[in-house]
């Protein structure tokens, strides 16, 4: 029997957090089983580039040999853009009501709506309401999985419709405070909320493969380099793009300096690069940093590379320093430490809690990064934490990422097994 299922909020391959979830998720659903069923995936897709990307990170040909097709949704979900508000009008009736017919018509039974943190009022605020109802208007007629998910919290009126519009999904949670508030505080049934993990955690696909020569190509020596992240979201941080990028070169000079770096090279990385792109922040980070005559140890990387290739690099460094969490998360899946600088609920949930490194995240609450000599100083103090507890962190993270890897890959084992039985009626 061919099944249709469609996977929604992955319409972006090139923030490289949520492209990790999809191509795992994807990629262990079809080692699942020796053999699938026919099987289309419907994702939504923003483009034939980011359709390319995807091919490109999964090994289509053993997808094939398993029955698996990969087909991109002809339609505008949680696509970012400036449309006009009549537009905006239009395309929510579409999302509300013409969707979920096209879905059906399709054959489409299930459909899987990926983490991490989209569901929340720290990106939408009161159009979170908007994706709330659409999700609601899924489960009445659809089998509606919500992966890998940190989910709130809300206030007022958008707490209530959550409690509302999510009752009838069935929910992984990627940590213990997200589950239990969902079943304590949004009282969403206990049965359709699962504990789970972020869908990050296992091996990528062709990780070794496509990670290779990567330190080489950007002339890196393993262990030899200190690898940072800064998001180019700022706003989520501080509303002063001046103050953020002058903290974040504040704080590299002052890394260079420090004698325990040793003369190691500092990587700017980017994890995310459309719609909100990290080179914007980290050229004028770097252009900041010739100013300060220190640009010399410097490495920029500038390219869009794939989850696999950016695992290599963040996962070959002493260490990484992040304000993108899936960043932090890869290079902490490659048994390397990693600092990240938190923002939202989730940082305590899968870094404080689910890998039990709380000591791990430096939270920006008080406007941190408005201030570059408080910022400096405390990440600098957390620098030398990691750096003389390196190999107790190292050990953590030998005991915790197969565990966690376990509880992805039984998330995904979990969810094909009910769709394949919800195909099967």
């Amino acid at each position: 029997m061919s099944q249709q299922i469609a996977i929604l909020h992955a319409h972006n391959t090139f923030n490289n957090g949520s492209f990790m979830m999809l191509i795992n998720l994807i990629w262990h659903w079809g080692k699942a089983g020796d053999q699938n069923d026919p099987l289309t995936f419907w994702i939504e897709m923003d483009g034939r580039s980011n359709l390319e990307r995807l091919e490109q990170a999964i090994p289509a040909g053993q997808l094939r040999a398993r029955g698996i097709r990969l087909k991109a949704l002809p339609l505008k979900i949680t696509s970012a853009d400036r449309a006009p508000l009549p537009v905006k009008i239009v395309r929510l009736w579409a999302k509300f009501h013409r969707h979920p017919r096209y879905f059906r018509k399709q054959g489409i039974k299930s459909i899987i709506i990926l983490g991490g943190d989209d569901i929340s009022e720290y990106y939408k605020k009161w159009m979170i309401l908007s994706d709330l109802y659409r999700i609601g208007r899924y489960s009445r007629n659809l089998h509606t999985v919500l992966a890998g998910q940190t989910i709130g919290p809300f206030t007022g009126i958008r707490q209530a419709a959550a409690s509302r519009f999510l009752k009838r999904t069935t929910i992984y949670s990627r940590d213990t405070p997200s589950a239990r508030y969902l079943k304590e505080k949004l009282q969403l049934p206990a049965t359709g909320v699962h504990e789970s993990a972020d869908l990050c955690f296992p091996d990528l696909p062709a990780q070794q493969e496509l990670g290779q020569n990567m330190l080489s190509r950007y002339g890196l020596r393993e262990r030899d380099y200190i690898c940072i992240v800064p998001g180019g979201f700022f706003s989520l941080y501080t509303h002063d793009r001046a103050s953020y990028i002058n903290s974040w070169t504040s704080f590299i000079a002052a890394l260079i300096r420090d004698p325990e770096l040793k003369g190691k090279k500092v990587v700017l990385l980017p994890h995310v690069t459309r719609p909100e792109d990290d080179r914007r922040v980290i050229r004028s980070i770097a252009g900041g940093m010739a100013k300060e005559g220190a640009k010399g140890q410097l490495v920029m990387v500038d390219d869009e590379l794939l989850p696999q290739q950016l695992r290599a690099i963040l996962g070959g460094g002493q260490l990484t320093i992040s304000s993108r969490m899936h960043a932090a998360l890869s290079t902490f899946q490659r048994r390397t430490p990693a600092i990240a600088i938190g923002y939202s609920v989730k940082y305590d949930g899968v870094i404080g809690h689910a890998l039990q490194l709380p000591d791990l995240v430096l939270h920006s609450s008080g406007q941190l990064l408005q201030d570059a000599d408080r910022f400096s100083r405390e990440l600098l103090g957390k620098f030398h934490y990691v750096s003389q507890r390196e190999h107790e962190i190292r050990k953590q993270l030998e005991e915790r990422i197969p565990l966690l890897s376990k509880t992805a890959l039984r998330q995904i084992s979990d969810i094909r097994r009910k769709a394949l039985k919800i195909s099967a009626q």
